[in-house]
């Protein structure tokens, strides 16, 4: 017998065991044929960008906090420090669209004594707001007339500058780490002796922009009438995003 009447005959074999093991299968009515590909070669690579600003608005949290023997002594009095500090943002041109109330709260004070219930002693009421100042010449006389008006009432927490309309820096910034991630895949091709091809994916990460911030400490800030006014210095801050890229080799 020779070689290829063999080959021949072995082919023949395999067939015939394939389509019985086929034939068992269908029988059970489960079937299952799984086609594995392999995966994709390529070259995957992050970038990052950023565009430094100059910050254009200043957000201010500032609040009042009374603590009196009842409620509504409390409450009267934080409202009318309360109506003093935004009475001085009206008279320094801040709109109302501008002051955004973020939390109101009434507290009890309590007295604790060994072996003896809480006592209640008063209550404390709180109230703050965040405030948007466009005009960043103006946020010195915002702060010390606000400070002047809510008296010992007053809290200021902290300031942000940060940029109102942020698209066309994060538009550059998204350049910026498109370009990052072509030249280090560039370069890797280069390094691996191999071509470059088109993208296959691109993913971008959430946009950072961190707020320059000058903090109060939650303490008292007030101005008397002959002091000079509060330096205030909004600086530069930054708009950086990644992307993340996956490219063929040809």
């Amino acid at each position: 017998m020779g070689r290829p009447r063999l080959a021949a005959i072995v082919l023949t074999a395999i067939i015939l065991a394939a389509i019985a093991l086929l034939a068992v299968g269908c029988s059970d009515g489960a079937t299952e044929i799984t086609v594995s590909q392999p995966s994709q070669s390529g070259i995957s690579v992050s970038g990052s960008g950023s565009v430094t600003v100059v910050p254009d608005i200043a957000v201010i949290t500032i609040g009042v906090e009374v603590t009196a023997p009842n409620v509504a002594a409390a409450r009267s009095e934080a409202a009318a420090s309360m109506g003093a500090v935004l009475a001085s943002f009206e008279a320094n041109a801040v709109p109302s669209a501008d002051i955004r109330t973020l939390s109101f709260s009434i507290q009890p004070q309590y007295l604790y004594q060994r072996d003896e219930q809480p006592e209640i002693t008063g209550y404390t009421v709180t109230n703050r707001v965040s405030v948007k100042v466009r005009d960043l010449d103006t946020v010195s006389d915002v702060l010390d007339d606000a400070a002047e008006a809510g008296g010992d009432a007053v809290r200021i927490n902290n300031i942000s500058f940060t940029v109102d309309n942020p698209e066309q820096f994060e538009a550059e910034a998204r350049e910026a780490a498109v370009a990052d991630a072509q030249a280090r895949a560039e370069t890797l091709a280069t390094l691996a002796g191999v071509t470059l091809g088109k993208v296959r994916s691109i993913s971008e990460s959430g946009v950072s922009m961190p707020f320059a911030e000058r903090s109060f400490g939650g303490g008292v800030m007030q101005a008397a009438a002959a002091a000079p006014p509060s330096p205030i210095s909004p600086g530069e801050t930054e708009i950086s995003l990644s992307v993340f890229v996956e490219y063929e080799i040809e």
